[in-house]
C-alpha cells in the first residue's frame, strides 16, 4: 500500500473513527448526566465489561490472526487455499461464540459472581448481563465481518461499527431511564451491538459473493492455524485480566468509584481511539505484507517513522490531559447527576491514564508490529509479564491512592509491556534499535515539557478550574492551542525529522499521485 493509499485508507477510517469516539464519549456523558456514578452504575460498567471482553478478545484474534495467516497462506498455496483457511477459521470462531453467549444469557449468576460485589449489585449485575447476552453474539459476527472485510481492504464500513453501538446505547439510555431506569442502557447495548451486524452485512455479502468463497469447516492447514491462534487468544484474554482486576479491585472501593475510573479510562482512550486505531487499521495488513515478504529493511524503516509520528502526536496530546484533568472531565462530564463528586473522583485516574498516553501509542504499534510476523507467542509472553506486574501495582497502590493507584499502576505495566515488545522486535529486526528509538522518543518528550509549563503558566494566570459547561469551552481551547504553538515551535528544533515526516503525511492526503512506501 503507497503512502498516498494508506493516508486515504487512514482518513476515511479516523473519520469514523473520530466519530465513533465522540458517540462513545457522549454516551458516557449521557449515562453520566441520567444515572450519575452509584452502585446501580457500577452494575452497569461491570455487565458491560463483560460484553466489550468477548468482543475485544474476538477481534484482537481475528484480526490479528486472519489478515498474517491470508498473506502466508495465499503466498504459499493461492488464494483458493487462503480463503479455505481463513473461513474454515472464522467458522469454529462463530460455533463457540454462539456458545459462549448462549452460556452468558443462561447462567448468568456466574459472571456476576466474579466481582465479588454486594448482594444488590450481584443481583443487578445478573439481570442486566442476561439482558446485554445477545449482544456478545452480535459482537462476536460483527469481529468476524470486520476481519473479512479488511482482508480486502474494505476498512470504511467495519470502521463505522463503534457508531451504531454506541447510537444503539445511546438511545436505551435516553428511551428507557425514566421508565426502566438501567435496563434501559442494557438494551441499547442489545441494540446497538444487532446494528453493527446489520451495518456490515450487505458489503460482507456482496465481497463473499464476488470471490466466490466457499464456505467450509475443514482445511489441511486448520489445525496449524489454530496452534497459531491459542497463543494470541490467550494473549488477548490477559489482557482483558487487566480491565476485569480494575473493577474488581475498584469494587472494594465505596460505590460510584468504578464508574469514575470507567469514565476516566474512557477518556483517557479517546485519543488513542481517535488518532492511533485509524491510523493503525490500514498499516496493518502492509506491515504483514512487508513481514511475510522478509522485506525486513523497509519494514525496519517503517516502524521508525511510524514511532516518530506516535510520539509527535501522543506527547502532548498526554501532557496538556494531564494538565487539564480535572477541566476535561468538567467539560465532558459535569451535567446532570454527574456532580462535583463525580468529576474530581474522575479527574484522579484521567491524570496518570494521561501521562501514559506516550506508551499506550507505542506499545500498541509494536504490538501490532510483531502480530504481523505471527509472533504470537513473544506477544503472550509480554502480555503473562505485563499482567502480573500490573495486578501486584494494583494491590500496592490502591490503598493509599483508591483509584488513582489503578490508573498508575495500567500506567507501569504499559511501560514494562513496552520494553519488552521492543527487545522482541530487536531479536527480529536486527536493523531495529532500541537506543535510537529512546533516543527519538526522548527528544520528544523533551519538546512536551514546554506545553507543560506553559500550560500550567496559563492556570496561574487564567484560572478555568471553577468553570463548567459552555463557559469553560473557549477559554479552556484557548490554552490549549497557545501550549500547542509553543510544542511546535521547540519540536521545529528538536523534532525536524518528525515533523517533517507528518507534513509528508498530510500531503498524501491531497496527492493524485500514488507516494512511494
Amino acid at each position: 500500500m503507497s503512502l498516498t493509499s494508506l493516508a486515504r485508507a487512514a482518513t476515511i477510517v479516523a473519520v469514523f473513527g473520530l466519530v465513533s469516539r465522540l458517540l462513545g464519549l457522549v454516551r458516557n456523558m449521557v449515562l453520566g448526566s441520567f444515572y450519575g456514578a452509584t452502585g446501580e452504575t457500577d452494575a452497569f460498567v461491570n455487565s458491560l465489561l463483560i460484553v466489550n471482553v468477548g468482543a475485544a478478545v474476538l477481534l484482537y484474534l481475528l484480526i490479528t490472526v486472519v489478515i498474517p495467516l491470508f498473506q502466508s497462506e495465499r503466498a504459499e498455496h493461492g488464494e483458493s487455499s487462503a480463503w479455505g483457511l481463513v473461513w474454515a477459521l472464522c467458522a469454529w470462531v462463530g460455533i463457540i461464540t454462539i456458545a459462549i453467549g448462549a452460556f452468558a444469557g443462561i447462567f448468568p449468576e456466574f459472571p456476576a459472581a466474579w466481582y465479588g460485589t454486594d448482594a444488590a449489585r450481584t443481583a443487578i449485575t445478573t439481570d442486566l448481563i442476561r439482558l446485554m447476552a445477545p449482544a456478545l453474539l452480535f459482537q462476536g459476527f460483527s469481529a468476524l465481518f470486520t476481519a473479512l472485510l479488511q482482508i480486502h481492504g474494505k476498512f470504511g464500513t467495519p470502521a463505522a461499527v463503534g457508531m451504531a453501538f454506541n447510537a444503539g446505547t445511546i438511545a436505551g439510555m435516553v428511551i428507557g431511564h425514566q421508565t426502566i431506569g438501567i435496563e434501559g442502557a442494557a438494551w441499547g447495548v442489545t441494540v446497538g451491538a444487532l446494528a453493527q451486524v446489520l451495518l456490515q452485512l450487505p458489503q460482507f455479502v456482496r465481497v463473499m459473493g464476488a470471490h466466490k468463497v466457499q464456505y467450509r469447516l475443514t482445511h489441511p492447514r486448520l489445525g496449524r492455524a489454530g496452534m497459531l491462534a491459542l497463543p494470541v487468544a490467550a494473549a488477548s484474554v490477559l489482557q482483558q485480566v487487566n480491565n476485569f482486576s480494575d473493577k474488581w479491585f475498584a469494587n472494594t472501593l465505596e460505590a460510584g468509584r468504578v464508574t469514575a475510573l470507567d469514565y476516566a479510562n474512557s477518556l483517557g482512550a479517546a485519543p488513542r481511539s481517535a488518532l492511533l486505531v485509524p491510523f493503525l487499521t490500514p498499516l496493518f495488513p502492509a506491515v504483514a505484507r512487508l513481514m511475510a515478504e522478509r522485506r525486513d529493511q523497509e519494514a525496519t524503516r517503517a516502524v521508525h517513522r511510524v514511532t516518530g509520528l506516535l510520539g509527535l502526536i501522543a506527547v502532548p496530546s498526554g501532557a496538556l490531559m494531564a494538565v487539564y484533568a480535572h477541566e476535561t472531565t468538567q467539560l465532558i462530564m459535569g451535567r446532570g447527576k454527574c456532580d462535583a463528586v463525580c468529576v474530581t473522583e474522575t479527574a484522579k485516574p484521567l491524570f496518570w491514564y494521561a501521562l501514559a498516553m506516550l506508551l499506550n501509542f507505542l506499545s500498541i504499534f509494536l504490538n501490532r508490529v510483531l502480530a504481523a510476523d505471527n509472533r504470537q507467542r513473544e506477544v503472550l509472553y509480554a502480555t503473562i509479564a505485563t499482567v502480573g506486574v500490573t495486578i501486584a501495582f494494583d494491590a500496592l497502590l490502591i490503598g493509599p491512592m483508591e483509584q488513582s493507584g489503578l490508573a498508575l499502576a495500567s500506567a507501569i505495566g504499559v511501560g514494562v509491556n513496552l520494553a519488552i515488545y521492543g527487545l522482541y522486535l530487536r531479536r527480529r529486526l536486527p536493523g531495529f534499535s532500541m537506543s535510537r528509538l529512546t533516543r527519538q522518543q526522548g527528544r520528544l518528550v523533551a519538546c512536551g515539557v514546554v506545553p507543560v509549563v506553559v500550560g500550567l503558566g496559563l492556570n496561574r494566570l487564567w484560572d478555568t478550574g471553577a468553570l463548567r459547561g459552555g463557559a469553560l469551552l473557549v477559554p479552556l481551547g484557548v490554552k490549549v492551542a497557545l501550549a500547542l504553538a509553543a510544542y511546535v515551535v521547540v519540536a521545529r528544533l528538536l523534532a525536524p525529522a518528525e515533523l517533517r515526516e507528518a507534513g509528508n503525511s498530510v500531503k498524501a492526503l491531497v496527492r493524485r499521485r500514488p507516494a512511494p512506501t
